[in-house]
C-alpha cells in the first residue's frame, strides 16, 4: 500500500505534525469547530499520509484509560439522581450559617469527593444548592461558584481517578513500557495543594470575587422586565385562528412563550395552537414593545391578574455545557421549544443579559438562560445532556432509595478493590456496570444515552496525536531542541518551563490536548538527558488539570460562568495569584521529593 510517510524524509514528517498540532491549536482556541470534530480533522490529517497507523489509532480511541474515565463519568451522572447524595448535601450545606463556615464546608467537601468522584457531575449536582444557600443568606452567587469549581479541580489531582488528565497522563507512561501509577500516587503533591488552595480562597474570596446578582433573582425583582402578560379579548379577531395564521411568532422583538387558560398551561406553543377568549399570552423579549401589539387592535388587553399570573409560571435557570449540540446554532433554528417543552425568554452571556429578537440569538457554551417551562422539561434535559438545570426548582432524582443505596455501596467498592491492588480499575469499574445491569439498578437504555460520545472522540483525537509526534519523533525533536534551552536552569528550571507551557495550553485548548501534546515531549527530554521520568509526569498532569485563568480551560469553570455572571478577568484576577502559588508549590514539593 501506497504511504506518504516512506517517501519523504523525517524532517519534513516532522514539520507536517507540528503543523498539525499548530494547527489544532489554532482551531481549539479560536473554536472554529466543535472540539470534537477538531480532533477528528487532525486524526485525519496524520492517518492520510500514514505518520500513524489505523492500528495507532484504534488503539487510541480502544484506549483502556479512556473506557476508564467514560465509565466514571457515567456512575457520577447515575449518582447525581440519587436521593441519598442530595440528603447528604443538604445535612451537609443548608443550614450552615455565615460566609466563611459555608465556604470552607464545600471546598473541604468538594475536594475530598472530587478525588473519588469526576468533577464536572459533581459540580453539576452542587451548583443549585450553593446558588440556593446563595439567595437564602443574601451572598451572590459569584462569591461562591468559582470557589466550588476551583475546589472541583483542586480536589481532582488526590487520586489517579480524580481527573482525566491523571488517567491519560498513566496512559501515556504505560504506553512508553513504565509501570502504571498506582491510586494515590498523586496524593503527596495533591494534599498539599488542597490545603493552599482552600486557604487562598478563604482569605481572598470575599475580597476580590465580583458581587453578581444571580439571573432568576433578577426576574423575581423585576418580573416585567422579561415577560408581557396579554389577555384575549372575547371580540379578538385572534379567537379561533391558529398562532401561525395570526403571525404572533414573528412579532418585531417579541416572543410568544406560554398561553394560559383557566384548565391547562401551554409552554413554548406551536403555531397549530388556536387561541381561545380568556387567554393569556406571555411575551418575552423588548417589553417595551408591547404598545405596538395593543395598538395593532386585535383585542389584546395588558390584564389586571398579574400577580396570578405569576404563580402560573414555572421559570428556570440552565446553561449549554461544554459540547452540547445548542452551541453555535440560533435558537430559531434549534427546535428548541419541541425538543425540551420549554420557551427561552433571557439569554445571559458575559455577565450581561442579550437583548433583541430571542430567536435570532446564537447561542454558545457556557451561556445562561431564563426558560419557561413545561411538565416534560426534566424529564427531556436528563435525557439529552443539552442542558445543565441551574435554578433547584425541581428534583431530577428518579432512582429510588433502595436501589440509591446498592449503587452507593457497589461505587465504593469498585474504586476500593483497585486501591487494594486486587484488581484493575478498568476490571473493577466493569464488574460494577454488570452488576448495576443484572440488579436493574441501571437500565441498559439509561447507560447507552449516558456515554458521551463527543468526549471519546476529544480523547481519543488527543492522545493519537501525541502518538504521531513519538512516533516521527517530533516530541524527541522538540525535547532536544526546544527544552534544551533551558537546561542550564537545572532540573527545577526546566520543570518550571513545562508547567508553563503546559498550563497555558489547556487554559485555552482543553486539558486533556494539553497532556496529550506536552506528556510525549516531557518523557523524551528525560529519556534524552536520563532525568527520572516522574517529576516530569506530575509536573505535566498537575499543570494541565490545575486551570484557573479562564472559563473554557475547564469544564467546571465553564459551567459556572453564566450562574455567577463572571467574565474573563474575574477568572483571570483571581486565577492567577492561585495558578503561580500552584506553580510555585507543585515544584517545591517535587524537588523536595525527586532533587
Amino acid at each position: 500500500m501506497f504511504q506518504l510517510a516512506d517517501y519523504i524524509s523525517e524532517t519534513w514528517v516532522q514539520v507536517y505534525v507540528i503543523g498539525v498540532v499548530s494547527l489544532t491549536v489554532i482551531f481549539l482556541y479560536k473554536e472554529i469547530y466543535n472540539t470534537a470534530i477538531t480532533f477528528l480533522g487532525a486524526v485525519g490529517l496524520l492517518l492520510i499520509p500514514s505518520i500513524v497507523k489505523t492500528d495507532d489509532v484504534l488503539s487510541s480511541f480502544a484506549n483502556e484509560q479512556v473506557a476508564v474515565i467514560i465509565m466514571l463519568l457515567v456512575i457520577g451522572q447515575f449518582l447525581k439522581r440519587s436521593p441519598v447524595i442530595e440528603q447528604l448535601f443538604q445535612k451537609l450545606f443548608l443550614k450552615t450559617k455565615g460566609y466563611f463556615a459555608f465556604t470552607f464546608k464545600m471546598t473541604g467537601f468538594v475536594s475530598m469527593f472530587s478525588g473519588f468522584m469526576n468533577n464536572t457531575p459533581l459540580v453539576a449536582l452542587l451548583l443549585p444548592y450553593v446558588v440556593d444557600w446563595g439567595r437564602k443568606n443574601k451572598v451572590a452567587p459569584s462569591k461562591l461558584l468559582i470557589p466550588l469549581s476551583f475546589a472541583a479541580i483542586m480536589g481532582g489531582g488526590l487520586t489517579l481517578i480524580g481527573t482525566s488528565t491523571n488517567l491519560i497522563a498513566n496512559s501515556i507512561l504505560v504506553s512508553k513500557d513504565y509501570p502504571a501509577l498506582s491510586m494515590f500516587s498523586f496524593f503527596l503533591i495533591g494534599a498539599p495543594l488542597v490545603v493552599v488552595g482552600i486557604g487562598y480562597i478563604l482569605i481572598f474570596g470575599k475580597r476580590i470575587l465580583p458581587d453578581n446578582v444571580g439571573m432568576l433573582s433578577n426576574f423575581d425583582e423585576n418580573n416585567r422586565e422579561y415577560l408581557v402578560d396579554l389577555l384575549v379579548s372575547k371580540g379578538s379577531p385572534l379567537v379561533g385562528k391558529t398562532i401561525g395564521e395570526s403571525n404572533l411568532r414573528n412579532l418585531n422583538d417579541l416572543y410568544l412563550v406560554e398561553i394560559v387558560r383557566p384548565d391547562k398551561v401551554r409552554t413554548a406553543p406551536g403555531p397549530k395552537e388556536i387561541m381561545r377568549a380568556g387567554d393569556y399570552l406571555i411575551f418575552a423579549g423588548e417589553t417595551e414593545k408591547i404598545v405596538d401589539i395593543v395598538n395593532m387592535d386585535l383585542g389584546l388587553e395588558m390584564p389586571n391578574e398579574v400577580g396570578a399570573m405569576k404563580k402560573k409560571k414555572e421559570v428556570v435557570e440552565v446553561i449549554i455545557p461544554y459540547n452540547s449540540s445548542l452551541s453555535r446554532k440560533k435558537i430559531k433554528d434549534s427546535d428548541f421549544r419541541s425538543r425540551f417543552d420549554a420557551a427561552i425568554i433571557a439569554v445571559r452571556r458575559d455577565g450581561e443579559k442579550l437583548f433583541g429578537k430571542i430567536g435570532e440569538i446564537t447561542l454558545q457554551k457556557g451561556d445562561m438562560m431564563l426558560c419557561v417551562v413545561g411538565h416534560d422539561f426534566y424529564k427531556r434535559i436528563r435525557r439529552a445532556k443539552e442542558l445543565t438545570l441551574i435554578s433547584n426548582v425541581r428534583q431530577l432524582q428518579d432512582i429510588d432509595g433502595k436501589k440509591s443505596t446498592s449503587l452507593i455501596i457497589a461505587s465504593i467498592i469498585s474504586i476500593l478493590l483497585p486501591a487494594l491492588g486486587l484488581v484493575s480499575l478498568f476490571q473493577s469499574l466493569l464488574i460494577l456496570f454488570v452488576y448495576l445491569l443484572l440488579s436493574k439498578v441501571v437500565l441498559f437504555g439509561e447507560l447507552k444515552r449516558a456515554i458521551n460520545i463527543n468526549l471519546i472522540a476529544i480523547m481519543g483525537g488527543a492522545l493519537t496525536i501525541g502518538v504521531a509526534m513519538d512516533n516521527s519523533g517530533t516530541a524527541k525533536l522538540i525535547a532536544s531542541e526546544g527544552l534544551s534551552i533551558l537546561k542550564p536552569l537545572g532540573p527545577v528550571g526546566i520543570l518550571a518551563g513545562v508547567y508553563l507551557i503546559t498550563n497555558l495550553l489547556a487554559a485555552y485548548m482543553t486539558n486533556i490536548a494539553a497532556v496529550s501534546i506536552i506528556m510525549p515531549i516531557a518523557l523524551s527530554f528525560a529519556n534524552v538527558h536520563n532525568f527520572d521520568v516522574m517529576p516530569f509526569v506530575f509536573c505535566v498532569a498537575f499543570a494541565g488539570s490545575k486551570t484557573f485563568l479562564t472559563p473554557i480551560g475547564y469544564q467546571t469553570n465553564l459551567m459556572v460562568y453564566g450562574p455567577g455572571g463572571y467574565n474573563f478577568k474575574d477568572y483571570f484576577k483571581f486565577g492567577f495569584p492561585l495558578t503561580v502559588i500552584f506553580m510555585i508549590t507543585t515544584l517545591g514539593l517535587l524537588k523536595l521529593i525527586y532533587f
